[in-house]
C-alpha cells in the first residue's frame, strides 16, 4: 500500500498544506490503495517539504513528482478528457494557482497578526512553551524573507489581493457555468485549483483575500463539489 507522509489536518481541511491535500486528492482520484501518515516536521524530507509519497521502499518528493509517479507507474491520465489545448490551458492555471496565488495565501495566513496569532497556536503548540516564543518568531521571521524573495511580501496588503483577485477572475472565466474547470468531472487542474482556494476559504480570520472566496457563491459551490469529489472520505 502507498503511504502518503503529510502534514496534520487544520482548519477543516485535511491537511494544513494545499499540496499536500492536491497530493490526497491524486490518490484519492486515481483510485489507488493509500494511507497517510501525518507529521509536522518535515525537516529531514529530500526537500524539507512535504508531501512524500512512499511506493515500495521508493521516496517521491513534491505533488507534482507524485503525479508523474502515478501517471506513469498506474497509468492514470488527470487529464484524458481534454484535447491539447485544454491541457496546455491546464498547466498554465496549475501554474498560476501554485506559483503565484497560493504566496497570496501563504502572505495572508503567516504575515497578518491576527491570522499569526490563531496559526502559531494551531500549528507549534506541541513546542515547549519556555522556547515556543523565539522559534515561532524565528519561524515567521524566515517565512517573511521566503516571501520578500518570492515577491509577493513586497507589495502591499491591498496589492497583493489585487493580484490575487486577477487569477481567481481567470479561474472564475474558466469555470463559467460548468461544474469543474473543463466539464462535468474534476481534471488536473482541479486537484491543483481546488486545494489552494479551500485553504484561502479556510484562512482563521476574516481578510480581503478570503472575501474574495465567500463572497462569490459560484466559487462556494464549485469548492463544494471539489471537496466531494475529490477529497478523501
Amino acid at each position: 500500500m502507498l503511504k502518503l507522509i503529510t502534514f496534520p489536518a487544520a482548519f477543516g481541511e485535511p491537511s494544513a498544506s494545499p499540496f499536500c491535500v492536491k497530493a490526497m486528492c491524486l490518490l484519492q482520484v486515481s483510485g489507488v490503495n493509500w494511507t497517510p501518515k501525518y507529521t509536522s516536521d518535515p525537516r529531514k524530507t529530500p526537500n524539507g517539504k512535504l508531501p512524500i509519497l512512499i511506493d515500495a521502499g521508493k521516496t517521491i518528493a513534491d505533488s507534482d513528482a507524485i503525479r508523474d509517479h502515478l501517471e506513469k507507474v498506474f497509468k492514470t491520465d488527470f487529464d484524458k478528457s481534454l484535447t491539447p489545448e485544454q491541457r496546455a490551458i491546464s498547466r498554465a492555471i496549475i501554474r498560476m494557482v501554485e506559483e503565484h496565488l497560493y504566496f497570496a495565501l501563504v502572505s495572508d495566513r503567516w504575515l497578518n497578526d491576527n491570522n499569526w496569532a490563531v496559526i502559531k497556536k494551531e500549528f507549534f503548540s506541541e513546542i515547549p512553551k519556555v522556547v515556543n516564543g523565539l522559534v515561532t518568531k524565528m519561524i515567521r521571521k524566515k517565512t517573511r524573507a521566503q516571501m520578500t524573495a518570492q515577491g509577493m511580501a513586497r507589495h502591499s496588503t491591498k496589492e497583493q489581493i489585487a493580484r490575487a483577485a486577477k487569477d481567481i477572475d481567470a479561474i472564475k472565466t474558466l469555470l463559467g457555468d460548468k461544474p469543474f474547470l473543463f466539464g462535468d468531472t474534476p481534471t488536473g487542474a482541479d486537484i491543483s485549483v481546488v486545494p489552494i482556494l479551500r485553504g484561502i476559504l479556510k484562512t482563521p480570520t476574516q481578510t480581503g483575500l478570503r472575501d474574495l472566496i465567500t463572497k462569490d457563491q459560484m466559487l462556494m459551490a464549485y469548492l463544494d463539489r471539489g471537496r466531494d469529489a475529490m477529497y478523501p472520505a
